[in-house]
């Protein structure tokens, strides 16, 4: 499913693929995802501009090369996801929104593949990722993978 989805998309010069949110700015001190620079989104109690959420996403060459080579001079934010989606605010990018990127661990990954929607990645909100992940990992591969023929059939 990874694979075929940057197939659909790898044409494209500028693009930036994943679960795009816009989450509340977190002022207050001591919280997960502090952001010791909340001042400069506004107000207290506004909202990050659309990004993806970091758990996974991508972007095409042209916009790795483009960090690549300015990376000296990006504002780097208290979280990596909020850093990248800042540094494509003012270019011609094209943010594509794949909700396949945007699932939970079982039963919603597991009820979308049964509806033949497979999940490129399963994430608990809770605790962004997979909580208990080497636990849970094998249980969430079996419940919501696409099977291992899968990759040995991708079309790329």
């Amino acid at each position: 499913m990874l694979a075929a989805t940057l197939a659909r998309h790898r044409s494209k010069p500028r693009v930036y693929i994943g679960c795009m949110k816009s989450g509340p700015v977190l002022s207050q001190k001591n919280v997960k995802y502090h952001e010791p620079e909340y001042w400069k989104f506004g107000e207290e109690g506004n909202k990050y501009f659309r990004h993806a959420t970091g758990q996974i996403y991508a972007i095409s060459k042209d916009l790795a090369t483009y960090i690549s080579i300015n990376h000296p001079i990006l504002h780097k934010y208290a979280n990596e996801d909020v850093s990248l989606g800042s540094w494509f605010i003012g270019l011609e990018v094209e943010h594509i929104d794949e909700r396949n990127m945007c699932c939970g661990t079982p039963p919603d990954c597991e009820w979308k593949a049964q509806a033949g929607n497979v999940c490129i990645a399963s994430f608990d909100w809770s605790c962004s990722g997979i909580c208990k992940s080497v636990e849970k990992i094998k249980f969430v591969h079996d419940r919501c993978g696409e099977g291992d023929a899968a990759v040995w059939s991708a079309l790329f």
